[in-house]
């Protein structure tokens, strides 16, 4: 009896710790995705923490380029801060701006919490079963909305982690996979921005109608 209360005991704390609104069912971790750009391999590197409420993608060059590697964290409003470590550098883009990479950041929909309301509202359908990177996922379709345009995409989830992504457009099918999947505990460091390094607002105005997208 004493050692059953003693497990239950370390489950009730287990199950505390997660908030409930984490969007991810796993605590930290490593995500490393492969995205094939015109022949070329683009890896990217997503770490996290507190189930998903801290976030940070590592990649080189990217969306609107850049030299070197960067990193991109997501605050608790959404917005993301692009950090340059070597340049010393950072960048603010607000909630849903030009700062999101494709894949990256914090997921708009949670899928470690899928409500029938968000299922209706974005044509969400259960597919099927499938192993992503030794991890058994559940498949789903989906209709996204790009800039406009209606498109479908297909996403493999795990414990509410999208360990692959698959777009079909007017431009063509394009998307990204998980070569690797590590659950392990991440420097708090990751989620920062350095001391001594100033935050830039980004000017969305300079892109003019696009700076929603």
């Amino acid at each position: 009896m004493f050692l059953a209360a003693a497990l239950m005991a370390v489950v009730s704390l287990a199950n505390a710790q997660a908030p409930a609104n984490a969007p991810y069912g796993v605590k930290s971790g490593v995500i490393t995705m492969s995205m094939d750009m015109m022949g070329n391999e683009m890896i990217t590197e997503t770490y996290f923490d507190d189930y998903g409420l801290k976030t940070a993608q590592v990649s080189e060059g990217g969306f609107m380029g850049g030299e070197g590697k960067t990193r991109t964290i997501t605050d608790k409003d959404g917005a993301q801060i692009r950090i340059n470590d070597a340049e010393k550098t950072a960048t603010k883009f607000p909630a849903g701006g030009m700062g999101m990479g494709f894949g990256g950041g914090r997921a708009q929909i949670n899928w470690n919490n899928l409500t029938d309301q968000v299922k209706k509202e974005n044509n969400i359908k259960e597919v099927g079963k499938e192993t992503i990177a030794g991890k058994e996922c559940t498949k789903y379709t989906m209709t996204v909305d790009m800039m406009g345009n209606q498109s479908e995409q297909t996403v493999w989830i795990y414990k509410g982690i999208q360990l692959k992504n698959e777009m079909t457009s007017d431009f063509g099918t394009f998307g990204q996979t998980c070569k690797k999947f590590e659950e392990k505990a991440v420097d708090a460091s990751m989620f920062e921005v350095p001391a001594g390094v100033k935050v830039e607002e980004f000017d969305m105005s300079q892109f003019g109608g696009f700076g929603g997208f």
